[in-house]
């Protein structure tokens, strides 16, 4: 799959090299690619590592996922197959060949992409029946006709590399679907939109992206657009396994998603599957109405789900708070010995987030021998004389180091106040490979952007805490979170906030 990107007429020595695998000359004895090979776009991707490819969206889909999911679509005849981000012609070359009587359009925008897509047609013989239409696919015009599938892997490129006016674009497209919809969504679902937008009744998409958008906040849109209520109707969405690396390249988990243009026939059941061990595996069916209504969509696609949930969410009884982003640690954190400032201006702070998973944020002492963070107030006026002189001097010193042109602190008033969380009465580790560790903080402790912090709503006993932090460590699986790729899995606040607490760890105490 491949995003936009200025066209670069030179080919590259990597590029040039690639070609020469079709070059075909009479006394060259290496093993040439078949149809169903691409030994050009795995070269392309070794030779062009993946912080090269990250911006452009470029990421080739394994072969037997492509099979899998046109395996999905059954005894379904098209007349039209649109390759949305066709890359090197991947889905483009295996829908030509199981879709004998459609026209198949290729569209692509990326130079080097396109290279490769024309040579690998040319080469399987498909060049007359693969139109390749150069272009985003947001703005191409689709020569559609009969009845059509939108297939592909649209280009994963976070918000932070989209422009501002694609950004607007994919908001009011959502909202002309009646659609409240955020400038954070990725790429991939701007393809998503532009599809939904081009399908009419009887036909189909299956699309392979990013899972991110089944549970955040950004993705609620994608969502909508899917549940059968505007544009489309999902059939049935497949996510990776933990230990599934579908995309070994990239640290985001992937997920399969078949839908239908609403003006057809939906149906009234979603079917819910896991893609592990290079297969896509049917687990459930869930009513169409119960898996609209829920807002987290991978959890259907779970081998087991959990008991049914009891007790209270987490975020009745704390709010869960992240810790505090700085914008250069380099300036703002100091060592645990370092006494330049006043003990009022810098305070002991949780810095990593192995600090909480061994337990050292509660070990006897601890606040002695944790680093510090400065924690100016905004008007240094308001100090005494000494601790605003070794204020001032601390200003100095961090503009020398450039603390003040970074983007969190030009957006910071003033630069240099940080604003410290106060310390929570827990900390919870949000990131890693395994589920998250909830960690009283009983020597007061503040954070940065490591943890999270859960802050009680009303007065709560140390006795009732540690119930609470004992249930959650017990109980809480990675499933609760976001898994991506590898395994790696992520708990927004949101995530915490939703665990729930059974009545018996509140009970009253003895």
């Amino acid at each position: 799959m491949a995003a936009s990107m200025a066209a670069d007429s030179a080919l590259s020595p990597a590029l040039r090299l690639q070609q020469s695998l079709f070059a075909g000359q009479a006394d060259d004895h290496r093993p040439r690619p078949s149809d169903a090979d691409d030994l050009p776009g795995d070269l392309y991707c070794q030779t062009h590592g993946p912080a090269a490819r990250r911006p452009h969206g470029i990421t080739l889909t394994p072969p037997w996922l492509v099979e899998s999911m046109l395996d999905q679509l059954g005894a379904d005849a098209f007349d039209t197959v649109i390759d949305c981000g066709a890359g090197t012609g991947r889905f483009s070359i295996a829908a030509a060949q199981r879709f004998p009587q459609a026209r198949v359009l290729a569209v692509e925008q990326h130079p080097d992409m396109l290279r490769l897509l024309q040579e690998r047609l040319k080469r399987s013989g498909l060049a007359q029946r693969v139109q390749v239409i150069e272009g985003d696919f947001r703005q191409v015009a689709i020569p559609r006709r009969g009845r059509c599938l939108f297939i592909g892997n649209p280009p994963y490129v976070r918000h932070h590399d989209i422009e501002p006016l694609w950004k607007a674009w994919y908001q009011g497209g959502m909202r002309a679907c009646g659609i409240a919809a955020s400038q954070l969504a990725g790429l991939h679902l701007h393809f998503l939109l532009r599809a939904a937008d081009l399908m009419q009744a009887g036909d189909a998409l299956c699309f392979v992206t990013s899972a991110e958008w089944l549970d955040n906040g950004y993705g609620s849109a994608a969502r909508a657009l899917l549940a059968g209520n505007s544009a489309l109707a999902v059939q049935s969405l497949w996510v990776a396994e933990p230990d599934e690396a579908v995309f070994p390249d990239a640290l985001v988990s992937c997920a399969v998603v078949h839908a239908r243009s609403a003006a057809g026939a939906p149906g009234n059941a979603v079917q819910a599957g896991a893609i592990g061990a290079q297969a896509l595996r049917p687990v459930r069916s869930v009513a169409r109405a119960e898996f609209a209504a829920s807002n987290r969509w991978s959890s259907w696609c779970r081998p087991t789900l959990a008991a049914s949930a009891q007790g209270i969410e987490l975020g009745e009884l704390f709010r869960v708070t992240r810790g505090q982003v700085t914008g250069g640690n380099r300036a703002w954190v100091l060592p645990a010995d370092q006494q330049s400032l006043p003990a009022g201006l810098a305070v002991a702070c949780v810095t990593r987030a192995q600090e909480i998973i061994d337990g050292s944020v509660q070990k006897p002492g601890a606040a002695k021998h944790f680093k510090r963070i400065v924690n100016l107030p905004r008007d240094l006026d308001s100090l005494s004389d000494e601790w605003r002189q070794a204020a001032e001097r601390f200003v100095e010193h961090a503009r020398a180091l450039g603390a003040d042109q970074g983007y969190i602190a030009r957006h910071r008033k003033p630069w240099y106040a940080l604003d410290m969380r106060s310390p929570p009465a827990a900390f919870v580790s949000y990131m890693g490979r395994r589920p998250p560790v909830f960690m009283p903080n009983p020597w007061r402790l503040t954070f940065i952007n490591i943890a999270h912090g859960l802050y009680p709503r009303q007065p709560i006993t140390a006795a009732t805490l540690q119930r609470v932090l004992a249930h959650l460590n017990t109980t809480t699986d990675i499933f609760s979170g976001r898994v991506y790729g590898g395994g790696m899995t992520k708990f927004e606040p949101s995530d915490v906030s939703r665990l729930r607490l059974p009545p018996s760890v509140l009970k009253a105490e003895a």
